[in-house]
């Protein structure tokens, strides 16, 4: 401002120089002069303060006013204005008032000594009131001229102030606006690439009137199929279809009327007409005044987390073979059922078939899976109303049957009509893979009782299934109150051969067999259970315990020990022969059955070519190759091997070639028909035949008369054990009888 002032002040100095000049007016001139160098000076003084530099300028202008009041008039007292208008634009109001009190006192004081005298009309120029009256005037006007600036300015610095406000609100404005903006543009941004679905519905104050969807982001036309043109505008009930549960979608319809939030599962159909599930969250969304105003509902598909549950169901109550219920299923409905048997009548049959194990041995579990699929078919095609089938495992099957009417008489007859048709459809020949198979089956019946157990009522249609194979299987049993003791003593049998073996209650006995030319060649091991009250178990009784109850492998290793002691005292006495030994599959396929073997041997020095381990064909039902692996490593330390009971089962020559056999054992079953039955001499004609061809020894089971005899010696000479020559023996009186006959055993190592 300085330099404008400065600018100014030479432009309208230097024609009042000159006309001062013309009119010899040297102290104007000086006036001028100094005032334009002071102002210069204040200009090129830019380092001093904002006021001090503020001081100086009112300073000039004072000097200036003075020399013009002295040296043109009194009139000049205008220019004693400027101070204290510049004192209150640029300082401020008291500075302002200060300035003009300032000017007041230069007026008086020129006035009264006569420096420039007022001129008032009516007042002689040199008198004392002209100059008091000059000054108050000028007080009185300055002072109002003054204010009012202050006060204008003020007014203008507040209003320039407030519109500053104005102006800094306006744009705190404009940017909370565009950084709502963008928020609200990244919201639908990120709610749009959800993969959870999102759409909006505005709510209707009508409930009746549908509610029309206003937003849908992408993750919902994805997986709907619709495009946003297709839904918007459209009821949410566009989505319901055949599969959509009626009951679910009216909770879901009752809240929303309510204005209520909820979750949901419900399955809506695509655009496809394909249904899937989802987990709905609906919420409803009210303005700033509390009105319901929208539907925000957010799904997410949960059809994978639906079929694994679906599949963990069906995994934890259906059995993966058959697709029928398990044990859990029936165990809880028996439950439910046995609760209500004080009203509905009922009976459980349970079914198991008969040589199932041959099938399942002889031809590998694939075809006894389609057996047992084939079975569990037949049984759910007879089963009616509210009915059920289940399958407890293996071959065992388990239907209920309920809602029978009349007393237990009528129940028991109703039930074993119902078992005699399964087990004749179950008989019925059926093709698997090109062969055909037939299959019998027997069936226990238990009643349901008020108070009875499900544990119990299985228990006795388990035990009343096993009276029927003892009747020869193929047949119907009906539980009775007599067969709940057997099924006691069956308990009590199992644990006490347990007991009895830890006692040492069981013994070896050996059966010795002959030549054709009557003469011992070898002996089977046989093992005897005598009973502490000396009563005696048949090995067909508690053979089978074992095996259900695992105990089988430790009597397997037991008797192998107790061949290996035998041989050993039968060497000792000249009498060293071929011992026979029963291996169960459950113990052949122990991962140390063949070490076991090895150190028994080693232990006691009976060479392996004198131990001949007799096994069934089924041997190799599982792990074939790893079976006939595990026989060929024992046949390469000189372990021979016998197949036992050979006919019984579904021989398959394929792996009877494969593996390194000995010997073949005909059945007792076949022997006892020759040579009286055409078709069992027939059997047995052409099992001596094939073992011929395969270079096998033949051992006949079951020789009881000469006859028999006579007619093995005349077709192929096997080698005989039964009754006719000798009955199983503890060794002692093996040994007697050894002796008796006084001769030798053949070697039989190099045969």
């Amino acid at each position: 401002m300085i330099a404008i002032v400065l600018v100014l002040g030479i432009i309208t100095a230097v024609p009042s120089i000159v006309l001062a000049v013309r009119n010899d007016m040297w102290p104007m001139i000086a006036v001028d002069i100094v005032a334009l160098a002071w102002l210069g000076a204040l200009w090129r003084m830019r380092r001093l303060s904002y006021r001090a530099r503020v001081v100086n300028f009112i300073a000039i202008v004072f000097f200036a006013s003075i020399g013009l009041m002295i040296n043109v008039g009194y009139v000049a007292q205008v220019f004693l204005m400027a101070p204290s208008v510049f004192a209150v634009v640029l300082l401020g109001m008291r500075p302002a008032l200060v300035a003009v009190a300032g000017s007041g006192l230069v007026i008086l004081v020129l006035g009264l000594t006569g420096l420039a005298r007022p001129e008032l009309a009516g007042f002689p120029p040199d008198g004392f009131v002209a100059t008091i009256l000059a000054t108050l005037n000028f007080l009185f006007i300055g002072t109002m001229i003054t204010v009012c600036c202050g006060t204008l300015l003020q007014k203008v610095t507040k209003s320039l102030a407030d519109l500053q406000q104005f102006a800094a609100s306006l744009e705190e404005g404009k940017n909370a606006l565009h950084a709502a903006n963008a928020e609200l543009r990244l919201t639908a941004a990120a709610v749009a690439q959800l993969n959870d679905r999102v759409i909006i519905a505005r709510a209707s104050t009508d409930p009746a009137r549908p509610q029309p969807i206003i937003f849908a982001n992408d993750a919902f036309l994805r997986g709907t199929g619709f495009t946003r043109e297709e839904v918007l505008g459209r009821s949410m009930t566009m989505f319901s279809g055949p599969e959509t549960d009626p009951v679910e979608a009216a909770r879901i319809a009752s809240h929303m009327a309510r204005g209520e939030g909820l979750s949901s599962e419900l399955q809506i159909h695509a655009k496809s007409g394909a249904a899937h599930w989802v987990e709905l969250d609906i919420s409803p969304f009210r303005d700033e005044t509390g009105a319901h105003t929208h539907w925000v509902i957010v799904g997410r598909d949960i059809s994978e987390r639906k079929k694994a549950a679906n599949a963990i169901h069906q995994l934890a109550y259906y059995d993966v073979l058959t697709g029928l219920p398990n044990r859990r299923r029936l165990m809880e409905q028996l439950n439910i059922r046995l609760a209500q048997a004080g009203s509905a009548h009922g009976a459980l049959l349970f079914i198991d078939l008969d040589h199932f194990k041959y099938v399942n041995d002889a031809r590998g579990h694939a075809t006894g899976d389609d057996l047992l699929r084939n079975t569990a078919q037949v049984i759910s095609s007879l089963v009616r109303g509210d009915d059920m089938a289940a399958r407890l495992g293996g071959d065992e099957f388990v239907v209920l049957l309920t809602g029978i009417a009349g007393d237990d008489a009528a129940v028991a007859a109703a039930a074993t009509a119902r078992a005699q048709a399964i087990g004749m459809a179950l008989a019925r020949e059926v093709a698997i893979d090109s062969q055909h198979y037939s299959t019998s089956a027997s069936i226990g019946i238990a009643l349901l009782r008020p108070g009875q157990s499900a544990d119990d009522l299985l228990r006795e249609a388990d035990t009343a299934m096993y009276r029927a194979k003892a009747n020869g299987r193929n047949g119907v049993a009906l539980f009775e109150s007599t067969m709940r003791a057997e099924m006691e003593e069956r308990l009590t049998l199992e644990r006490d051969l347990a007991n009895g073996f830890r006692r040492g209650e069981l013994s070896m006995h050996l059966q010795l067999q002959f030549d054709a030319d009557a003469r011992p060649a070898g002996a089977e091991m046989l093992m005897r259970w005598r009973r502490a009250d000396g009563r005696m178990v048949p090995p067909d009784v508690f053979i089978p315990l074992a095996e259900t109850t695992g105990l089988i492998v430790q009597l397997g290793e037991w008797a192998l020990r107790q061949a290996c002691l035998a041989w050993q005292q039968l060497a000792a006495l000249g009498h060293a022969m071929p011992l026979s030994v029963n291996v169960s599959p459950t113990q052949f396929r122990q991962a140390d059955f063949v070490a076991t073997v090895q150190r028994q041997l080693a232990e006691t020095g009976m060479p392996p070519d004198q131990l001949i381990l007799e096994v069934t064909e089924g041997i190799v039902v599982g792990d074939r190759d790893g079976t006939i692996a595990r026989m060929q490593e024992l046949a390469g330390m000189g372990v021979r091997f016998s197949i036992d009971d050979f006919g019984t089962g579904y021989s398959n020559l394929a792996y009877l070639k494969r593996m390194p056999l000995y010997e073949l054992k005909i059945d007792k079953s076949f022997i006892h028909e020759t040579p009286g039955d055409a078709d069992g001499t027939a059997i047995v004609r052409s099992i001596l035949a094939m073992a011929a061809q395969l270079r096998l020894r033949v051992v006949a089971e079951g020789v009881e008369s000469q006859e028999q005899a006579r007619y093995l010696t005349a077709n192929g000479a096997p080698h005989m054990q039964g009754f006719l020559f000798a009955r199983p023996k503890p060794l002692a009186d093996v040994l007697a009888e050894l002796a008796r006959l006084g001769e030798a055993v053949p070697d039989e190592a190099g045969r």
